[in-house]
């Protein structure tokens, strides 16, 4: 055996004399010091392999005596000693370092196992590490950085770990905002569908209660079968387990799992400094990827909706392909034009805020209607709106789609004005009045290339604005060709012909009203 130096920190002298004999009998060559300042200014002249320390010192705990220590001794291998071991000192100790915790009363025996044990853990664990860190983990950075969506990162770090630390069983978990859970999103050694239905809450089990501490736990059977969280081991073949902290910037992403079931393998520090580099790379990968698509997204819809309304015609521009002023058609379309009656005369008696607030609303109400039954919102003017239906997104019953939003919106129109009434009894002369008209029409972008708009251009949308200004407050004017696309039956009712403004020839009209209508 290759003598080591240690150093045994205790203010009780039986334990100090115990652990020297004990120790020097094995050739160990052992120092003592009977306070953590003593120790301290002992390790700055000594490079001491091994410290054995006491949880209770005067005037200094045994675990930051510790902490000062390794600062001149940053190799040190620590075990401390307690009477009263629990949760929070045991955890505190492994992350700072220390390789096991010894539970008063001890006896020699006991004392020179735990140092051969923690001795020959440590050596191997610096060897592996030494050997195995650095080429490696560099190429691990290159491949972290060229990831571009998080399920390859994901994959990227259980390799990482596999090949590092070589462990049988390894699990990500993620923390999923929806649900206020974590869950696992990459696993190695789990069946895949004992996986899918893993959900833990913040603080559960050991993985939550390092999500919501954002510190890491290892658990070794041999050395810890007395800490807390050690009952939360469910799998008795579990020799020795890291749950790690995935930390980023502002919030705890989730928590790395990995077990080992060969007895003769504990974890130490060593691995915790490993865990800490592979895992730091890959959130700063997952937070890489994160930017990137959130810098795609913010261009991608700031360049569109500065120019469209409708989200169904940002979906078709980002997946055509084409010259933005290159699309556009003519189609058969249905289009719906809805005024608001007599609100030029109400705003004579509303304040800008107050008009503005109910116009807000309004087109708030217009838009939820006019997106629910697939139509394209064209746009606002004043206090009237214009939608298409069937154009550019595909619909099989475009003229239903339009006849249903315009019931709802009437609906939903009268509501929002009996809400304003208990304001003010102007908005007793308000109404609402729509046109829903059927043609061949040109659809598409014009304008130039600084600034589209996406429109639809012909007759039909004239005829449906006239019927919108002629018709009666309560009703729903259509054409007949909107009459004849209908595919279910409606309560219409024939209206008389009229020659609307600007049109040479009568048109067929139809009315329907909204009160007596329920939607499907």
């Amino acid at each position: 055996m290759v003598s080591q130096k240690i150093l045994i920190i205790d203010d009780e002298a039986f334990i100090a004399d115990m652990s020297r004999m004990a120790l020097g009998d094995v050739g160990h060559e052992v120092s003592c010091a009977y306070s953590g300042e003593q120790a301290i200014e002992m390790s700055m002249g000594i490079q001491f392999d091994l410290a054995i320390i006491d949880a209770m010192l005067p005037g200094m705990s045994g675990i930051d005596t510790f902490e000062h220590i390794r600062q001149s001794n940053p190799g040190i291998v620590g075990i401390l000693v307690s009477g009263h071991a629990n949760m929070d000192m045991v955890i505190d100790a492994m992350n700072k370092g220390f390789s096991g915790v010894l539970e008063k009363p001890l006896d020699g025996t006991q004392i020179v196992k735990a140092v051969q044990e923690a001795l020959a853990i440590a050596s191997l664990r610096e060897e592996n590490t030494r050997l195995k860190t650095m080429l490696p983990l560099y190429k691990l950075g290159e491949k972290f950085v060229e990831a571009d969506t998080r399920d390859e990162v994901y994959e990227l770090l259980l390799e990482a770990v596999s090949l590092q630390i070589d462990v049988p069983t390894i699990s990500l978990m993620m923390f999923v905002e929806e649900d206020e859970r974590l869950h696992i999103v990459a696993s190695r050694g789990i069946d895949k569908t004992v996986a899918k239905q893993v959900a833990v809450k913040s603080g559960e089990k050991i993985a939550g209660w390092v999500y919501a501490h954002g510190e890491p736990v290892i658990l070794n059977k041999h050395s810890q079968e007395k800490s807390p969280l050690a009952h939360y081991l469910k799998r008795k073949e579990i020799s020795a387990s890291i749950s790690f902290p995935l930390s980023g910037r502002d919030k705890i992403l989730g928590v790395l799992n990995i077990s080992q079931t060969d007895r003769d393998v504990e974890y130490s520090q060593a691995d915790l400094e490993m865990l800490s580099v592979i895992c730091g790379q890959a959130v700063m990968a997952l937070e890489n990827v994160a930017s990137m698509q959130a810098r795609e997204e913010n261009a991608r819809t700031k360049a569109l909706f500065e120019q469209y309304v409708a989200p169904e015609v940002a979906e078709i521009l980002l997946s055509s392909g084409e010259d933005l002023m290159s699309l556009g058609e003519v189609r058969t379309i249905t289009v719906l034009f809805a005024d608001i009656r007599n609100f030029t005369l109400a705003v004579q008696h509303l304040s800008h805020e107050e008009m503005h607030h109910f116009l807000t609303s309004f087109f708030d109400i217009f838009s939820e209607v006019a997106f629910f039954w697939k139509g394209t919102l064209d746009k606002f003017m004043g206090d009237a709106a214009l939608v298409s239906f069937g154009a550019p997104v595909h619909l099989e019953d475009p003229s239903d789609a339009a006849l249903c939003t315009a019931v709802e919106l009437a609906q939903k129109f009268e509501r929002l004005r009996e809400k304003w009434l208990e304001k003010s009894d102007v908005f007793h002369q308000l109404g609402l009045g729509i046109g829903i008209s059927r043609g061949d029409l040109f659809h598409g972008n014009v304008g130039s290339s600084r600034r589209l708009d996406y429109t639809v251009i012909g007759t039909d949308v004239n005829i449906a604005q006239r019927l919108a200004s002629s018709t009666e407050s309560g009703l729903i004017l259509i054409t007949e060709t909107v009459k004849d696309d209908l595919k279910k039956t409606y309560p219409i009712q024939k209206e008389y012909a009229r020659q609307l403004r600007g049109l040479e020839r009568e048109i067929e009209l139809y009315s329907i009203a909204p009160a007596n209508m329920t939607l499907p």
